[in-house]
């Protein structure tokens, strides 16, 4: 049988005023497949933010099996006021993951950073 893991997926802010969130709570995959995950954000502010999501892993052991190929994490997020986007992470599990490991928890964190258009 082929193994399958499960990944789930958990969003925080740190005092920024958007709203983020994953499109699904959690997904099932297979060691080696390349797998995408959708994220939203919304900022509610009135004025452009720029953030950057930090990525962690619990437990964190399994961040060494972890490899994003692509992912909003990468660089440095700017809405417009009121703006939606759509963002997604593509990453692969490592086959050489540990059998004991077979829940493994992505955790971003927003934080609000200076954005290019501000002096």
């Amino acid at each position: 049988t082929t193994r399958s893991v499960h990944v789930e997926f958990d969003t925080n802010l740190r005092n920024m005023p958007w709203k983020f969130r994953s499109l699904a709570e959690a997904t099932d995959v297979h060691p080696g497949a390349v797998t995408q995950a959708m994220f939203e954000v919304v900022n509610n502010a009135d004025h452009p933010v720029t953030g950057q999501a930090i990525p962690s892993y619990g437990p964190q052991r399994a961040a060494q099996f972890f490899r994003k190929l692509d992912c909003f994490c990468f660089s440095k997020q700017t809405l417009a006021a009121g703006e939606k986007r759509d963002m997604p992470v593509v990453f692969v599990v490592d086959p050489k993951l540990p059998k004991d490991l077979s829940t493994i928890t992505l955790s971003y964190t927003f934080f609000e950073v200076e954005g290019n258009g501000k002096p």
